[in-house]
């Protein structure tokens, strides 16, 4: 087994608190639960897509991608809702984990225009800053540094605190291009 890229690893988000992450996998998969009883499409995605995320950030991408798969034909039905548009980036960045990053390219582009559609600007800035570090896994560092600087640029114009992150990610990234 290869050891990870430092730069990828750097550039990939781990909770800061991991039993507090545990404890929030183990309320998502609750209420997650009760919205399927309840048969709540939107309440679905959205649980959904946060309990993804947060499987994707605990390295659990495998169990992330089926959880997804499996609700995928929801998100499918709500493309006008928020949580549809942060489905489908949980969805693209299990996918960039597993390897199956030109998926997850697909992915991320969808999510990018559900976002211009709506005027999502903090998820797009989100996706950005993701899409691009796939396209840094894929050795497309030209494209990668285009998606973070635009996400950046979101972050700016929100004031997102998340600024910072792309900041570095731009940093190892032109670090990168120096050794390539």
């Amino acid at each position: 087994m290869s050891m990870p890229d430092p730069v990828e690893e750097f550039m990939r988000h781990t909770a800061p608190d991991a039993a507090a992450h545990a404890q929030g996998i183990s309320g998502l998969r609750e209420k997650l639960g009760h919205a399927l009883l309840a048969g709540d499409p939107l309440t679905i995605v959205d649980h959904a897509a946060d309990l993804g995320s947060m499987l994707t950030t605990d390295r659990k991408e495998v169990e992330a991608v089926a959880l997804l798969e499996q609700h995928a034909a929801a998100a499918e039905g709500l493309p006008n809702e928020e949580p549809a548009g942060w489905f489908w980036n949980a969805y693209a960045t299990a996918l960039q984990y597993t390897g199956r990053r030109a998926e997850a390219d697909a992915y991320f582009a969808k999510t990018l225009d559900l976002c211009r559609a709506s005027g999502w600007s903090r998820l797009q800035a989100l996706a950005l800053h993701h899409w691009g570090r796939n396209l840094v896994e894929q050795g497309r560092l030209a494209e990668a540094q285009a998606r973070i600087s635009e996400a950046l640029a979101i972050r700016v114009q929100l004031n997102d605190p998340r600024q910072a992150s792309s900041r570095r990610a731009l940093d190892a990234l032109a670090e990168r291009r120096k050794q390539a």
